[in-house]
């Protein structure tokens, strides 16, 4: 399915490829990859059943913002490693990746972002609100 470099093995020696791959480990995706991989799934271009992404599409969390726009997507979060393989706590990046649609017009976005230092909350749900409050703009500013 292009999902980035589709590596699902994990850490390596660790054998914890379905709980690890895809926070901080084997799996690596830009944000262009997940966009392009998003629109496939919301234009039904994936090879999968329709019932699939039928469901897929149902299951992602779904926030109606005041502006008309309907959005659906997902936070996540993860450390980033140090050389000596430990987290850095300190500078967690924070993602929202989905589509947003109004009326006959759908956008496909993923959001990323770093902290620059430890904050309270996570930093997927930071991404997703920066883009909440900014999403009108954006959109606006991609039409000139």
């Amino acid at each position: 399915m292009n999902y980035g470099n589709a590596d699902f093995s994990g850490d390596k020696g660790k054998n914890n490829g379905l709980d690890r791959a895809w926070i901080a480990s084997s799996l690596k995706i830009s944000p262009l990859e997940q966009v392009a991989f998003l629109r496939k799934l919301v234009n039904r271009q994936l090879p999968v059943s329709a019932h699939a992404t039928d469901m897929t599409l149902k299951v992602v969390e779904k926030t109606e913002l005041p502006d008309g726009w309907s959005v659906q997507g997902k936070t996540g979060m993860a450390y980033p490693r140090l050389p000596d393989y430990t987290f850095d706590e300190e500078h967690p990046w924070g993602w929202f990746v989905g589509w947003a649609t109004k009326g006959d017009q759908t956008v496909v976005f993923a959001r990323l972002i770093q902290d620059d230092k430890k904050t309270e909350g996570t930093a997927g749900v930071r991404a997703r609100d920066a883009l909440f409050a900014e999403l009108p703009s954006l959109i606006a500013g991609s039409s000139k």
